[in-house]
């Protein structure tokens, strides 16, 4: 079992206060659904920092750089649209996860909105690798521009319906795959 896995293990006992039997998580239902909204927020978090990244050395934390890395989280809302993102996964998770009770979903919901300010520390330091100073002013600019504004205002539509669409998208591969490999004479696993 790798450390991830173990860390998100011992996060769900942590929320539920029940150990979990099994390794893996497709074995057990909170796992299972602790993992699908860990990888929604990741697919989330990376959609939300939509400029590249340049490499920057490692040294002493810069706190006016830090400053301008909170005020570009604050003028792009990441934080608020992590949780956006969040609140609208929600439903999709408690029906895919029907074994998992409706307590597990209103706490996590409840501790990521207590608990924000971990993931908008997260978010400093990923753009503070990330970022030149020159490159976070011009990032701000952009979002306290009126066409950044109206970017943001917009941000959790386009997510809302990407992600739409791109199950969609994944739903129809998945049936094109289905369909050749049947053509083709494949049998499903054991």
């Amino acid at each position: 079992m790798t450390a991830a896995w173990r860390a998100a293990r011992r996060i769900v006992e942590v929320w539920t206060r029940a150990p979990v039997q099994s390794g893996f998580p497709s074995e057990n239902p909170f796992m299972r659904a602790a993992v699908r909204l860990a990888l929604t927020l990741a697919s989330v978090s990376c959609a939300l920092a939509a400029a590249p990244a340049h490499a920057q050395t490692a040294a002493a934390p810069d706190s006016a750089k830090l400053r301008l890395v909170r005020q570009l989280i604050a003028s792009a809302h990441l934080t608020e649209q992590a949780i956006q993102v969040i609140e609208q996964a929600l439903p999709a998770q408690r029906a895919a996860n029907p074994r998992v009770p409706a307590a597990f979903w209103d706490r996590f919901l409840e501790q990521a909105r207590a608990r924000r300010g971990e993931l908008e520390d997260g978010y400093v330091a990923l753009y503070d690798r990330n970022f030149t100073a020159a490159e976070l002013r011009a990032m701000i600019a952009f979002y306290e521009s009126p066409i950044g504004k109206r970017f943001v205002e917009v941000q959790p539509v386009l997510l809302r319906e990407g992600m739409a669409m791109g199950q969609e998208w994944g739903t129809r591969i998945g049936s094109d795959v289905g369909r050749t490999l049947a053509a083709e004479g494949a049998q499903p696993g054991p």
